[in-house]
């Protein structure tokens, strides 16, 4: 099975019932299918074949969804782009994975005419929504080909689309993510949710990244609507869970906090919520605490990379409110491993450690990736017999829940002491007065480094740095306690809602230095 397959699949299956919604656009299983025969068609007309790839550069919209599936029936490779990124980031990645079109959408044309001035042997270019020079219109490419069944080109263990992680320094890498490893988290996916035909899931997250693709792929496999929102709101998210009564989506802690502090969560008509699937970072147990009791629906939690999709699950059965002192402190781990997924924690040289002990966590299973693109040495490194080294540090408890500690990069070294920044998080968030927080370490002549916070507060309630020291004092060694706590208006985050400390710390290194 190709993910092709999905929209041929349903459209034979469910053919008048809506595959995508977006504000007054429908498309039906039938109608999309169609346009995915067209897409597939359109490809091989201009000159692409089987292994290629297109680069895609669009806003969250329903044509995004037509070229990942069109790519695939093609067994032409997407590559999604990052629309943050300057042109010249832009051009670092494609000049690294050499597409032979690439797609724009009409806020970005600009951004593709200076990535293709920089790469010049990129020729061929789509505009989706408006014209531009030098660039065929998407809807004309689509029209002058047929719409007729069009034989899929790919087996199942071929790429997918080549997600580029965000490198901190040097060129990010392209992870490889084949159909094989997106259909086996699927199957994973259904066990932990409890996933019913007719769902409805709401795509608030970028397209371009895995969380959007992995979800959508999941629901979109049992036939179900997706409903697509251009970019998250909390108001628009809620108006659309009432609009197109959803019952499921996928949303990153920084999204469920914006919601349940939206001064209109108590009037939203949310009734049709059934789950709300979190990841993509820290969840702060005072915010999951705020979630469960504003957001009473079902949660599950899944942890996982985009090399190694979602390796463990916290499932609806392990969200209890007032539970046992067990099942409160099993509400800040991410679960347990999904069904054919594996865990290993080891130490630095590479032995398994026991229940308790902290080490980087180890995955191995049918939707770990097979490699980075054209980057040998950095897929060595990353995938070690088998197993993906995540770079994530955590350990297991005696049933196997897995508790994540730190990224291995991100955790402080005070005083030759381990500090992770998570654990200094979760205490900050447990102030009424605090909206965000964000944990960092920076170089210090005395110690090495030192914890130093950056905080949102929440409107008209004042809070002062010594109060917040004094408050995570209260709760932590004193060794943990953030030497400085910063305050900022927001913090920096990427389009999928993670905080981008990288951004952060430049930020923070200048304010506590003047």
């Amino acid at each position: 099975m190709t993910l092709d397959d999905i929209p041929r699949r349903n459209a034979l299956r469910f053919p008048d019932k809506t595959a995508l919604a977006m504000g007054g656009r429908r498309l039906t299983w039938a109608e999309l299918d169609d346009r995915v025969n067209r897409v597939a068609a359109a490809l091989v007309a201009a000159g692409l074949h089987a292994g290629d790839r297109v680069a895609i550069l669009l806003a969250n919209c329903p044509e995004y969804i037509e070229l990942y599936f069109g790519a695939a029936r093609a067994g032409v490779i997407a590559v999604p782009v990052n629309y943050r990124l300057t042109a010249r980031e832009m051009a670092q990645i494609l000049d690294h994975a050499e597409p032979a079109l690439l797609v724009a959408g009409s806020a970005y044309l600009g951004s593709a005419a200076e990535v293709r001035a920089l790469l010049p042997a990129l020729q061929r270019c789509w505009s989706v929504g408006a014209s531009a020079t030098g660039c065929a219109d998407y809807e004309a490419m689509l029209a002058r080909v047929h719409g007729h069944p069009f034989v899929t080109a790919g087996q199942d263990a071929d790429t997918f689309a080549i997600f580029f992680t965000s490198g901190t320094t040097g060129l990010p890498k392209g992870a490889m993510v084949s159909h094989r490893n997106l259909i086996a988290n699927g199957f994973n996916q259904f066990v932990a949710d409890g996933s019913r035909r007719h769902d409805v899931n709401l795509i608030a997250t970028p397209i371009y990244h895995m969380g959007a693709v992995f979800m959508g792929v999941t629901y979109m496999m049992l036939g179900c609507t997706q409903v697509i929102l251009e970019q998250f709101d909390a108001a628009a998210w809620m108006n659309a869970v009432a609009a197109e009564r959803v019952s499921v989506a996928l949303l990153v802690p920084t999204m469920i906090n914006a919601v349940v502090n939206h001064p209109d969560i108590a009037s939203a008509d949310l009734g049709s919520l059934r789950l709300l699937f979190y990841g993509g970072g820290p969840m702060p147990p005072a915010v999951l605490t705020k979630a469960l009791e504003r957001l009473p629906c079902g949660y599950t939690q899944g942890y996982g990379l985009t090399e190694t999709l979602e390796a463990t699950f916290l499932v609806g059965e392990d969200h209890v409110l007032d539970g046992t002192p067990e099942q409160t402190r099993r509400l800040a781990s991410a679960g347990r491993e999904a069904v054919d997924a594996e865990v290993r924690i080891v130490d630095d040289q590479g032995h398994d450690l026991p229940p308790g002990q902290v080490g980087e966590i180890l995955i191995r299973g049918p939707s770990v990736i097979s490699g980075y693109w054209r980057q040998a040495a950095e897929t060595q490194a990353a995938i070690r017999d088998g197993w993906f080294v995540t770079g994530d540090l955590g350990y297991l408890d005696q049933k196997r829940y897995l508790f994540l500690v730190d990224r291995k990069k991100d955790m402080v070294v005070s005083g030759g002491v381990n500090i992770y920044t998570k654990e200094v998080e979760a205490a900050l968030f447990e102030h009424p007065a605090v909206l965000e927080a964000a944990v960092i370490g920076l170089p210090d002549d005395e110690w090495g480094e030192i914890v130093v916070a950056a905080v949102v507060r929440r409107p008209a309630m004042p809070v002062t740095e010594s109060e917040l020291v004094d408050h995570c004092r209260a709760r932590l060694a004193s060794y943990k306690k953030p030497r400085r706590i910063v305050f900022v208006p927001e913090l920096p985050k990427n389009p999928s809602g993670k905080v981008l400390k990288r951004e952060l710390r430049p930020t923070l290194a200048g304010q506590i230095t003047h």
